[in-house]
């Protein structure tokens, strides 16, 4: 070994302790920050708005293709679209959705199932940020439509 690299080596065996904590310090300022930039309690409660908007138009569809079979009368609760057969099973929101089951407004209320229910509003709760100011999710049989509405089972235009 010649003299430059026994001096190299000799002086610089590794990092100090103080340079490896502000590595480390730098690395938890960073962590910290792309975890507030991504807010994974929202990308959660994306998901589960997903989940919503799904269920309801679905039970919206099963409404339409219920009245379809019963001279265009609609069910009066929830429950007659699985009796008839037009659900598999009734959904329900996810955990922490207020209320625990999905709202169902009938036209005129109450109503006799398959006789003289008119009009079926489906709802339920959002949650995301994106929804703040229209934080439900509606489906209206007399237009066919669902939109985010400012309060659960309120049509939609």
């Amino acid at each position: 070994m010649n003299l430059f690299s026994k001096k190299f080596f000799s002086s610089r065996r590794g990092f100090t302790l103080i340079e490896l904590l502000i590595v480390i310090a730098i690395l938890g300022v960073l962590a910290a920050g792309i975890l507030v930039a991504i807010d994974p309690i929202d990308k959660i409660n994306q998901a589960n708005d997903a989940k919503v908007q799904n269920d309801v138009s679905g039970i919206g569809r099963a409404s339409e293709a219920y009245a379809t079979t019963h001279n265009g009368f609609y069910p009066s609760i929830l429950n007659d679209l699985f009796t008839a057969g037009e659900l598999k099973r009734v959904p329900a929101p996810p955990t922490g959705y207020i209320p625990t089951s999905y709202g169902f407004l009938t036209t005129p209320s109450p109503c006799t199932a398959g006789t003289d229910c008119t009009r079926v509003i489906v709802g339920s709760q959002l949650k995301s940020k994106r929804f703040t100011a229209t934080p439900y999710w509606n489906y209206d049989t007399s237009t066919g439509k669902s939109c985010a509405a400012a309060a659960v089972a309120t049509g939609c235009p």
